[in-house]
């Protein structure tokens, strides 16, 4: 640990001034060994199964062996286990024993081609040449958007054993032409769908429809496949796998069953905020080479692709010099960038060099988060902190990949809020639970899209509410009513109008040039995004220079901006309550419900200034400067007393901050909003119908609410700053000791059960 320390200060990925210069937060948490099984799970297997994993001298862990007899007696399994814990043998030995008995098919499903294609090499270094009960090799392919016409018709009419793809080619594929895949779906065994934790939010709910209609056509075909799922970082594992599918499922929960030795140390860098990323940049290569320097292996995971590629340029301008110097001998050869859009070749290039000890950094982005197999690393740097705790965990699992070694994990802030927390918060961050996920297949605009796709590929609904859930199952037998049917015209299917992995109605993407750097919600282009505003993205500042709008949302084009600039809108916001679905109130008048609203807004000015100074530049009204946002699942918070329309303001943001930490949701899934006078603070979706964000807010209001003051009051600031509630380009005056005090007295006052309680459309007395 010293030894890392003294190397990091010397490369200059260490400063003095960081995090309090000798208090830097570093913590170490120690291994723990594995359970292994005894012999008797494999007395359970086939002898050519049970000779495989004998001549490869593969012992099991004891979850590995529960999750395997649980799934061989039949039950769908989903299993919840840490990075490098052996998920996926644990799925396709039962898998194999399933094929291999009854000859039939299996489809495992994975949310992006890398993960694919590591799956089929494992499949073939543990299980190639196995044959069936009918002495046929067990084969598995890909199928995937980039297998070509000619080939796709081959797997359709001849297919493997396995197919491996995404859902995408579920939705688009095996659904929307299941006449053509009929053979195989009439003999399909075995469902694996890994990596569950990436079906979450607005993608995830459109996954659940797609599975709910696959497990309801296979229904209808007298076809009940065995469901498998697994996961490495999510609290919820049952519960997600019930939503996901409409099926029933076991658990198998071995999350701290086993880890390795690892080593943290929580940066906040001393940078000046105007040169904040280009020398994070430099401290992520300082730290990358000190790590190869001492013969260590390292993954640097990067917040953009940009960021990635300037990091790896950098890198190799450095190694170069420092061994010219004779400071060190670095191969450039042995640092890559991994990122999305490379070429098959190279990324089994890059894994394969990172398994083989060849190429010993990598600058990556989220491409490489999952569980890829890479072999075992000695460490990890990460240059932001991710999205949730979830794929910060899922990077982390990246380091000692063995459960014997010794890893390292750097983490540098970035200027944000939640950075910054984490930085200064090492271990509260070690022991907060895992995230649990939400999606939300009852989304009425999501099972509008659906339903035309349900009732080509299966018109018969009936009695099908189990697996395809109230939401879908009423709007289907209402349209089965109807008389309306799906039209069948060539070649054409509803399933190409649905994007499953879209951004969703009131989305925007944003552009430099010709490429995309990020998406907004609707409410965010309306307050943040107009015509000629400035905003900030990755630390870059840049002028909208037009808002194209479609049907589903828009593309905003930005070209950069000076950095001093800045604009400010002022908004008039009107929210009206459509529909209470919960609630819960007290004597004292509080109120905490989660229903539907409407959302109108209005600009009525914007003022351009000089961030330096605050000096006005121009003020001006936007020619398009109203907007509604109609059926917006909401949770919110009613003080019940005049004398808190202050603390609202800041209270709306103690919300926001606590969901940010508590629930995986992206920054842009959720706004926050007051209403003074009315003493209410709101937390509502940005996604029409909901995606189970403010569902899951009011079961768990009162932790988020604890989670929000603490990250509040750990910042050092006395009222409130861009690093805990003030959000950022915010002119508003809010002092975070207001909120704090009203918070803390809305979780005194609400600590004894509620007066009341809105079940079945009433309020009933408790």
């Amino acid at each position: 640990m010293d030894t890392l320390l003294r190397e990091l200060r010397r490369s200059d990925a260490l400063r003095d001034g960081d995090a309090g210069g000798d208090e830097l937060l570093v913590e170490t948490v120690e291994r723990i060994p594995p359970v292994y099984a005894d012999d008797r799970v494999f007395e359970s297997l086939s002898p050519e199964i049970g000779e495989r994993l004998s001549s490869r001298d593969i012992s099991l862990y004891q979850h590995q062996a529960d999750a395997i007899s649980k799934a061989m007696s039949g039950a769908n399994v989903v299993l919840q286990a840490p990075t490098a814990s052996g998920k996926t043998l644990a799925f396709q030995i039962p898998m194999m024993e399933r094929l291999v008995a009854e000859s039939g098919h299996a489809l495992m499903i994975y949310p992006t081609k890398a993960l694919a294609n590591d799956q089929r090499d494992q499949l073939l270094r543990i299980f190639g040449e196995l044959g069936d009960a009918n002495g046929r090799t067990i084969e598995s392919w890909w199928y995937d958007g980039d297998v070509e016409r000619e080939d796709r018709g081959v797997l359709r009419s001849s297919p493997p054993h396995i197919l491996i793809t995404n859902p995408e080619m579920v939705h688009n594929s095996f659904l929307a032409h299941s006449d053509k895949w009929a053979g195989f779906l009439r003999n399909l065994k075995y469902v694996v769908v890994d990596e569950i934790h990436e079906y979450r939010g607005y993608f995830g709910s459109n996954v659940a429809l797609v599975f709910h209609r696959l497990s309801h056509h296979l229904n209808h075909q007298g076809v009940h496949p065995q469901f498998f799922l697994a996961s490495a970082t999510c609290a919820n594992a049952k519960e997600h796998a019930v939503n996901l599918t409409g099926l029933a499922f076991d658990e198998v929960n071995a999350s701290d069953r086993f880890r390795p030795r690892r080593s943290f140390y929580f940066v906040k860098p001393d940078i000046p905020q105007h040169r904040y990323w280009p020398i994070l940049q430099l401290r992520a290569v300082n730290a990358g080479l000190a790590s190869m320097a001492m013969g260590k292996s390292a993954l640097v995971f990067c917040p953009t692709r940009k960021f990635a590629e300037e990091c790896y340029r950098k890198a190799r301008e450095e190694a170069i010099r420092l061994s010219e110097e004779g400071d060190a001998n670095l191969d450039t050869h042995a640092i890559r960038v991994f990122r999305g859009g490379l070429a098959s070749e190279e990324r089994h290039e890059i894994q394969d060099g990172l398994r083989q000890g060849v190429i010993r950094l990598v600058f990556a982005t989220n491409a490489l988060e999952l569980g890829i197999d890479i072999g075992s690393l000695d460490g990890v740097i990460l240059a932001g902190f991710p999205d949730s705790i979830m794929s910060a965990w899922q990077r982390i699992g990246r380091a000692g990949r063995s459960w014997d070694a010794d890893a390292f994990v750097l983490y540098y802030a970035r200027n944000n809020p939640l950075d910054q927390f984490y930085a200064s918060n090492l271990r509260m961050f070690l022991k907060k639970p895992l995230d649990e996920l939400v999606v939300n297949a009852a989304n009425e605009e999501l099972v509008n899209r659906h339903l035309p796709c349900l009732l080509y590929e299966t018109p018969e609904v009936e009695g099908g509410e189990a697996v395809l859930g109230s939401g879908l199952y009423k709007a289907a037998q209402e349209k089965v009513k109807s008389g309306a049917q799906a039209p069948r015209i060539g070649n054409w299917r509803p399933h190409f109008g649905v994007d499953i992995r879209g951004t969703g109605g009131g989305m925007y993407t944003l552009k430099v040039g010709a490429t995309e750097i990020g998406t907004l919600s609707g409410h965010q282009q309306f307050r943040e995004a107009y015509q000629r505003a400035i905003y900030m993205h990755s630390g870059v500042n840049y002028r909208v220079e037009s808002v194209e709008i479609s049907s589903d949302g828009g593309t905003i084009h930005l070209i950069e901006a000076h950095d001093h600039l800045r604009t400010h809108a002022f908004l008039l916001t009107t929210i009206n309550v459509q529909n209470l679905f919960a609630g819960q109130q007290w004597e004292d008048g509080i109120h905490a419900m989660y229903g539907n609203v409407t959302v109108m807004e209005s600009i009525l000015s914007i003022r351009e200034f000089d961030g330096r100074s605050d000096e006005t530049i121009d003020t001006w009204t936007p020619e398009s400067n109203n907007a509604t946002y109609a059926n917006a699942h909401a949770f919110w918070l009613q003080t019940g007393s005049a004398d808190d329309q202050a603390g609202v303001m800041e209270l709306q943001y103690l919300l926001r901050l606590g969901t940010l930490f508590t629930i995986p949701v992206e920054s842009h899934d959720v706004i926050s909003q007051a209403d003074g006078r009315a003493q209410t603070a709101y937390l509502i979706e940005s996604y029409a119908g909901g995606i189970g964000i403010a569902r899951k807010v009011c079961e768990r209001w009162r932790e988020i609410l604890e989670t929000g003051i603490g990250m509040a009051e750990s910042c050092q600031c006395r009222r409130g700053c861009p690093n805990c509630i003030v959000p950022p380009r915010s002119k508003e005056d809010l002092d975070k000791r207001r909120g704090m005090a009203l918070a803390r007295r809305i979780l005194s006052d609400t600590g004894l059960p509620p007066s009341a309680e809105f079940r079945n459309g009433l309020w009933e007395s408790v």
